[in-house]
């Protein structure tokens, strides 16, 4: 197979869940690799934690935080498709047919393959099976990806390689649903936390923490801060950040399809094995 430029899509439901994550887009973009960012939903349905955005126009605001946020973390401007956010819980929007967790599965299927075909990338990266904390768009996200990646098995040596699942490790999983503020609340964290042998690949982000806090403060309607605030917090948002950092500092990840064996376990890289052309400083590991 002839090597190609390393390429990740990273498929996600709404605008600030690619924080998670950030530190290894940011990593692999420094690297050389094209990293495309993709969201479902323009992340309608979000609650507005800064006063002084109260009224704005929402999905126009959450999509330039995404830009900004993409910015900060030097990867692509991200691609942005049309579903609505369906929210969760006593706002879930059940009547919305354009809503995401509500919408024909196989039209978001179709519309994710086209971006497939267009980035063409070796590996894909999503939600996992429960959604990091049972959100339905997630869980809609994770099953349309998972699709997407398999039948796009059609595009013969430019179909992707790999797909990977962003996780919880099981240790971290346990303090994260004991936050008393947290999306996680409530949840068994034996079942949304994975075991270290489940891990295929775990990124130590710690270097790149400043990177995405700055990604984060993108998002000031969602998380009330800005680059001004992030070095002291009010009360609220400093204990918010408190529960993010052991979330923030290592990235865990499953894997979710190969076409291929995998040449070690854990991975040493997420391309690890794969046909890559020479990018960056020979971080990304390929033939």
């Amino acid at each position: 197979m002839k090597p190609r430029h390393p390429a990740l899509l990273a498929v996600f439901a709404h605008p600030d869940d690619e924080l998670f994550h950030g530190g290894i887009l940011a990593h692999l973009a420094e690297r050389g690799a094209r990293v495309q960012l993709l969201c479902m939903t323009h992340g309608e349905a979000g609650r507005v934690k800064d006063p002084a955005l109260e009224g704005a126009d929402l999905p126009r605001l959450r999509t330039e935080e995404l830009r900004l946020s993409c910015e900060r973390l030097g990867i692509d401007p991200p691609v942005i498709l049309d579903f609505h956010d369906s929210g969760r819980l006593d706002h879930f929007r059940r009547d919305d047919a354009r809503a995401l967790a509500n919408t024909d599965l196989l039209e978001a299927e179709s519309a994710v393959r086209a971006v497939i075909g267009r980035v063409k990338p070796q590996v894909i990266l999503t939600h996992d099976p429960h959604g990091g904390y049972l959100h339905p768009d997630h869980l809609a996200t994770h099953r349309v990806v998972t699709a997407a990646f398999f039948s796009s098995g059609v595009m013969g040596d430019e179909a992707p390689d790999r797909l990977v699942y962003g996780t919880l490790a099981l240790d971290v999983a346990r303090v994260f649903v004991s936050h008393d503020r947290g999306p996680a609340r409530g949840l068994d964290p034996e079942v949304m936390g994975v075991a270290d042998s489940t891990i295929a690949y775990a990124f130590d982000a710690r270097p790149y923490m400043d990177r995405k806090l700055a990604a984060l403060a993108a998002h000031r309607s969602q998380f009330g801060l800005t680059l001004e605030t992030l070095d002291n917090p009010p009360p609220p948002r400093a204990e918010m950040l408190r529960a993010f950092r052991p979330v923030f500092e290592r990235e865990v990840f499953m894997l979710g399809g190969s076409r291929g064996a995998l040449p070690s376990w854990p991975m040493k890289d997420l391309f690890e094995g794969l046909a890559v052309t020479a990018a960056g400083d020979g971080a990304l590991q390929g033939t």
